[in-house]
């Protein structure tokens, strides 16, 4: 009735390399093919199984997964039969990818998504969370104007699709590499979920060679930490900005946090000491912060405006604080990208690690969800390498 072959196309690989696996359907003399979202490294394949070697669990899990796609076309082929129908390699193929069914917008699925995650913000779904989908959504469409479209339906999201969509980003958009990966991660999360429901059958962005990019991580040092501290400034605006700062890298709080600090979130410990107990915004995750000297002065300074506001302290826009502390930091000599992810990143660095923290409980007061996630800080303390070598050296010398 139907002949199904299994092959690779050598001639046009993908970005990881792999040469991209196709099925041929054929009937009474006429074929039908598509790409079945799959890559393998050519040497692996063998063309007269139509299968890869039978070596180690990915390649058999791939053969089991081709053994299925066959008989799901057999199955299908029988179906058209026993319908009354005409049973060709078209009419297989399309059955089996959906094309007889309604066409399903990929686009609708993003924005429902992105519905969903709008009416969540403040409850399981940081604000941040949902405009970076709102933000990767307006490139996908923008993209698709590039292309003449409008939308695009599910069964067109391909890997030849989102190589296209990553071009774009990278040469148009002018989007750094790690922008990117994370854009695609968000299309990938949405797929899943569309895989989930039986909406699409697998998820390209996999097939993609995406790799986040290290990046370096401003922080100040402890003399650009106290510059900072006793800097003089004749706008009181630079005065309140530089405080919450300052108060970022003591506690290592990020933009959201602070800026929804309350009195409440102030907590008495045992010995009497005062704690930072707060869920952070990002990630709800628990953070547990002792209350160094100078957060607790800048505390005690905004008395004022916490009893008349709610919140502890002015922070201002994000936008406002950033263009602040960029005027700050010439005024200052600093040569660095002041943001509250610098005075995070000074926290965890010259604050804590720099000064025999350990870093499980940097990491918990920084509400990391793993050790990993913290360790990255770790990597760029030379300070912290250059004391522990001269212990070992004061060792070997006596």
């Amino acid at each position: 009735m139907i002949s199904i072959l299994f092959f690779i196309k050598r001639h046009r690989l993908l970005r990881t390399g792999q040469a991209p696996i196709y099925v041929r359907v054929s009937a009474n003399r006429a074929y039908s093919e598509f790409g079945i979202g799959r890559g393998v490294d050519q040497e692996q394949w063998v063309t007269a199984r139509g299968r890869v070697k039978p070596v180690g669990s990915k390649n058999k899990a791939l053969n089991a997964y081709l053994d299925k796609i066959e008989y799901d076309l057999f199955s299908i082929a029988q179906t058209l039969q026993s319908e009354g129908k005409q049973v060709t390699a078209k009419a297989v193929t399309n059955r089996y990818r959906g094309f007889d069914k309604p066409q399903i917008s990929f686009i609708d699925l993003c924005e429902e998504h992105n519905r969903m995650q709008s009416e969540l913000v403040g409850k399981t779904v940081a604000a941040g969370t949902a405009i970076r989908y709102q933000t990767s959504l307006n490139h996908l469409k923008e993209f698709m104007q590039t292309q003449g479209k409008n939308d695009i339906y599910t069964d067109d999201i391909t890997v030849e699709f989102l190589e296209k969509y990553v071009h774009f980003l990278l040469v148009a958009r002018k989007q750094c590499n790690n922008t990117v990966v994370k854009y695609l991660k968000n299309i990938s999360k949405i797929i899943n979920i569309a895989i989930a429901h039986g909406v699409m059958k697998n998820n390209p962005v996999t097939l993609l060679k995406l790799r986040l990019e290290e990046t370096k991580k401003d922080f100040l040092t402890e003399e650009e930490l106290h510059t900072m501290s006793h800097a003089k400034f004749e706008n009181p605006r630079y005065d309140r900005i530089r405080d919450i700062f300052l108060f970022c890298c003591y506690t290592g709080l990020a933009y959201a946090d602070v800026y929804s600090l309350t009195a409440k979130e102030i907590v008495t410990g045992k010995e009497g000491k005062q704690w930072i107990v707060k869920a952070r915004t990002k990630t709800h995750s628990l953070c547990n912060i002792p209350l160094l000297k100078p957060a607790m002065q800048i505390l005690e300074r905004y008395a004022d405006f916490a009893k008349a506001e709610g919140r502890l302290l002015p922070v201002p826009a994000n936008q406002t604080m950033n263009d602040g502390l960029k005027e700050i930091a010439e005024l200052c000599g600093i040569n660095k990208q002041l943001t509250t992810h610098c005075a995070r990143h000074t926290f965890a660095t010259t604050v804590t690690l720099a000064n025999n923290v350990s870093i499980e409980n940097v990491s918990q007061m920084l509400g990391h969800s793993n050790i990993k996630m913290t360790q990255h800080y770790a990597k760029v303390l030379n300070t912290s390498i250059s004391r522990d070598m001269e212990k070992v050296e004061a060792e070997l010398s006596s």
